[in-house]
């Protein structure tokens, strides 16, 4: 299942002026959600907005926890399932 994930945080809690602790979270935040079966279709950051923004795809929300962990300290995070439009669209095209 695809699922869109909006993390942030603030100023207060930005680690981008503390290199190893970037590294240890942000940094490394893909190759956890991967070492935790979640495939990362991309990943992007807002970083003057303190943003970050992933498209996974994942089976099981504990392996969306479990790869999220090096950033859940860091700020909040908002998962949301989404689908894909055009496969919809088509879908409700059969069904009329």
């Amino acid at each position: 299942m695809i699922f869109h994930v909006y993390h942030f945080h603030n100023e207060l809690t930005c680690p981008i002026n503390d290199t190893d602790l970037f590294l240890s979270s942000f940094g490394s935040v893909v190759d956890s959600l991967e070492a935790n079966n979640v495939t990362v279709i991309g990943a992007w950051i807002d970083g003057p907005g303190h943003k970050s923004f992933y498209i996974i795809d994942a089976e099981s929300a504990d392996d969306i926890h479990n790869g999220l962990h090096p950033i859940i300290a860091r700020g909040t995070a908002v998962i949301t399932p989404v689908a894909d439009l055009q496969e919809r669209s088509r879908e409700v095209a059969k069904g009329q």
